[in-house]
């Protein structure tokens, strides 16, 4: 190994859940002085094992053990990873054990006695185990950090937060075009998982987006539409196909299985659909083409759908498109912003955490985009900028509408998760999320639908002016 580590994370199978959370909170630290050993992650495919194991742990100033009920009693077999990696860190003299007690652990003296020394035993137990009632109850900073300071010198606390506030603001403002083939293969016409969810949501948001339609669109006419991201031209054509104030629409779309289905769905109407990537270099040549083959002389109405948080660059694509606005001209854009999501009650924390899953995947982007769009069109030559809504929420939902909001929400999470595990099958981070989600997906699901529950997901709908 050519790292030196100070804390080593030793369980077993049962308790990796656990122990991938703790991983990924107090990897954070590692710009200080905490260097944490965790398996999964330190030890490269084909390496030895157990040699790996026993070895950073005879080096290490702390090994915290996630004590499952059956942690002690398997140490009989000398091939056990587990008792191999004790013998190394009590092989150093000045290493300090920290134990950390799930529910249903108890000392079972006589394994004990059985496999170590009185004095090796004294030192196992010499820092009392912390315990906690509830699996979702582990809070990583609140209970490990005053001891690691203590035990292995970890640097100032409000460091520790800051780098911790960075390292969650870069995992979550993933700038990945919308072409990654992840995601192309997520949202194409094929994934019909994702479809149907597709359109249960779509029909919720369409309630959610007609008030401001109406409101930027009442006493205007012959207008000419650019939509960018149609997708199949469903969302688009529902909300502005039969519009009395609309002239002549322009779908574009990178995807070209959804120009396909948008123009072979809407042939005849006043909607044109055209194949084309907005980050690409030639874009605005290729829209003025557009624009020419459909007398066009400019744009009066741009409509963007849940397409910012996908681009590597807003910024160019909302500056590109204003060269082609006629003056007055309104941009209506709906997207998303993790930041504005909460279910109350969340005493276990459930809901948290799978929101904070959603930017551990592949297919999602910038999950945190929705508040940077008032400075991005500002900065873009926009005017009059307005947050027309801020979060759809389950207040006035009966029953049904309810199911909907979970299923819009909760299926995208559960395909996301299901595709980056496949994607990435050695990230035990993402495999263990994995399994959390599907042994509680009905528990969160009737969480949810409960009469006394309050949720609030981040899409939002900004307006503003050229």
């Amino acid at each position: 190994m050519n790292k030196d580590y100070n804390v080593f994370l030793c369980y077993r199978g049962e308790g990796a859940m656990l122990a991938a959370n703790i991983y990924s909170d107090l990897s954070a630290y590692s710009k200080n002085k905490l260097k944490l050993f965790y398996a999964p992650k330190c030890i490269k495919h084909g390496d030895n094992f157990m040699t790996i194991c026993k070895e950073v742990a005879s080096k290490v100033s702390l090994m915290i053990m996630i004590l499952t009920p059956k942690f002690f009693s398997m140490c009989g077999n000398e091939d056990d990873v587990v008792v191999q990696e004790l013998r190394g860190a009590l092989s150093n003299p000045t290493c300090t054990f920290l134990p950390i007690m799930t529910p249903g652990f108890e000392y079972d003296n006589n394994a004990l006695a059985t496999y170590f020394t009185e004095q090796e035993i004294d030192r196992i137990k010499h820092i009392s185990a912390i315990k906690y009632n509830d699996v979702y109850s582990f809070n990583s900073t609140e209970m490990l950090l005053p001891i690691l300071k203590d035990k292995v010198g970890v640097t100032d606390y409000d460091e520790i937060i800051q780098d911790e506030l960075i390292r969650k603001q870069e995992r979550t403002k993933k700038r990945v075009h919308i072409h990654n083939e992840n995601k192309t293969g997520f949202f194409s016409q094929q994934n019909k998982t994702e479809a149907r969810r597709l359109d249960i949501q779509q029909r919720m948001l369409y309630e959610f987006d007609m008030p401001v339609y109406e409101k930027y669109l009442e006493g205007k006419s012959e207008l000419n539409v650019l939509d960018i991201g149609c997708g199949n031209g469903k969302a688009l054509m529902k909300r502005l196909g039969n519009r009395a104030e609309v002239k002549k629409i322009i779908g574009v779309e990178f995807d070209p299985t959804f120009v396909e289905k948008a123009k072979a769905d809407y042939e005849g109407t006043k909607a044109s659909f055209y194949q084309m990537d907005a980050e690409d270099e030639d874009f605005l040549d290729n829209l003025r083409d557009v624009m020419d083959e459909n007398d066009i002389e400019g744009f009066d109405f741009i409509n963007i759908l849940a397409v910012m948080s996908h681009l590597k660059s807003p910024y160019h694509v909302l500056k590109t498109v204003r060269r082609v606005c006629n003056k007055g001209a309104v941009i209506f854009i709906r997207n998303i912003d993790d930041g504005l999501n909460f279910v109350y009650p969340d005493e276990k924390l459930m809901f948290e955490r799978s929101f904070n899953m959603i930017a551990k995947c592949d297919t999602t982007g910038y999950r945190y985009s929705g508040r940077e769009l008032f400075t991005l069109l500002h900065r873009s030559g926009y005017k009059d900028i307005i947050y027309e809504k801020m979060g759809i929420n389950s207040a006035q939902m009966d029953y049904s509408e309810k199911e909907a909001f979970f299923e819009t929400i909760f299926m995208f999470l559960k395909n996301s998760i299901n595709v980056t595990a496949n994607n990435n099958p050695h990230n035990q981070e993402i495999l263990v999320e994995k399994e959390w989600l599907d042994e509680h997906f009905e528990e969160l699901e009737e969480q949810f639908l409960s009469s006394d529950s309050f949720a609030n997901f981040g899409f939002l709908i900004v307006v503003a002016k050229v």
